[in-house]
């Protein structure tokens, strides 16, 4: 086969220099073109640019099976730490061994991406069924997650539950609604800089030692339980107008308190041993369930907080209470106060106080207090004839 010469020009530095490269028909043979241009042998390994614009999962794990939500119609590139690619919303790539891999992702046009998961299996509550259900997956081994900037205005949900990512930034994220990283042990960063539309964040069982709320002015349910750090402090800013649900118990490192005044829609509150000490003062008249259990108060009030015709629950025993306040609390059918310092004169107030709002089947645990006086005995004694159980 006969090739006509062929000039290439490189161009260096504004100059063009001119190498001339003749390639004639003696001794020209399909090698020589394989050693001009390696992609023209079909054995040979060609590695693509990664493209501008996407998301990048380093995965440690033998296999890739992420979930991603769109809407429309959108073009979707997935390209796999093995060279393989997909179009899938839900690909499953098995690589067949253990290694950190980069896995590209590119939705065309972003703004149809709503939900990435690669993790989620319901615990602490999850998301109920519906528009907004996330699909049950295991952990997907991702430790670092890049180029999410790209899905900001438009992603909705978040799921990594139970992945060893470390950190994540979800600034200007203003569509997105729920945050799932349960069980993200090794979690020790999250940025949440101008989330308005944020309503659920679970952080439970992660490594974080400074949890920033205050440019999530929608956040109603907070789950940040038991983190791994050595100190855990959390800013709260103004937010608390929509907060109906917070439980962040088991941090006894915590080195903040909670500015109760500002959630009037509070429902349930579950902050058992964390480092709580001085006088709370709840104001929320929507309470169910408050759990203060192993902290250090001294005084609390409740007054107006359990309205009749509910069954609510209250537990602050093993603190250093000296007074308690349940008046105005018909709702109150559960007290634990038991472990605390509570005079003969507090304790008989608070027989008197349940006594006197005439409910029927609850239970009441002041052991570890002082003994009730006789009077205040006659008070445990009608709670009994009304199916309470009393222990003092």
């Amino acid at each position: 086969m006969r090739f006509p010469n062929r000039i290439f020009g490189i161009k260096f530095a504004g100059q063009l220099a001119i190498i001339f490269l003749v390639v004639s028909s003696l001794g020209c043979t399909d090698s020589v073109l394989k050693k001009i241009n390696p992609s023209s042998s079909p054995d040979a390994k060609v590695i693509h640019p990664v493209p501008e614009g996407n998301i990048t999962f380093v995965t440690t794990g033998s296999s890739f099976s992420p979930i991603i939500t769109v809407t429309g119609n959108p073009e979707i590139q997935w390209k796999f730490g093995d060279g393989s690619t997909s179009d899938s919303t839900s690909p499953n790539v098995n690589f067949g061994s253990e290694g950190t891999r980069a896995n590209t992702l590119v939705v065309t046009p972003w703004s149809a991406v709503t939900k990435i998961n690669i993790g989620y299996d319901g615990s602490d509550g999850g998301v109920t069924p519906g528009p907004n259900t996330i699909e049950n997956l295991k952990n997907q081994n991702v430790i670092a997650v890049t180029g999410l900037e790209n899905v900001a205005p438009y992603l909705q949900v978040w799921a990594s539950s139970y992945n060893p990512v470390t950190e994540l930034d979800f600034s200007n994220f203003t569509a997105l609604h729920t945050i799932e990283c349960l069980y993200c042990t090794s979690l020790e960063t999250i940025r949440l800089h101008n989330v308005p539309s944020l309503t659920r964040l679970c952080l439970e069982h992660c490594n974080i030692s400074y949890l920033d709320l205050s440019e999530a002015p929608s956040l109603a349910d907070l789950r940040g339980a038991s983190q791994l750090s050595s100190t855990y402090t959390i800013n709260w800013g103004d937010t608390g107008a929509q907060v109906w649900h917070i439980c962040v118990r088991d941090n006894p490192q915590m080195n903040s308190t909670f500015p109760v005044n500002q959630f009037p829609l509070l429902e349930e509150f579950f902050i058992w041993n964390c480092n709580q000490n001085g006088t709370l003062n709840l104001t929320s008249t929507n309470l169910k369930s408050v759990l203060l259990s192993n902290n250090y108060y001294t005084a609390v009030n409740f007054s107006g907080c359990f309205p009749a015709g509910r069954k609510c629950i209250l537990n602050i025993d093993n603190n250093n209470l000296t007074s308690l306040d349940i008046s105005n609390d018909p709702g109150l059918l559960h007290l634990n106060v038991s472990r605390n310092s509570l005079d003969q004169t507090a304790v008989d107030g608070i027989l008197q106080t349940l006594d006197a709002y005439d409910t029927s089947d609850g239970s009441l645990d002041l052991t570890g207090n002082a003994a009730p006086s006789v009077i205040g005995m006659a008070y445990a004694n009608n709670l009994t004839s009304r199916g309470w159980e009393v222990k003092s």
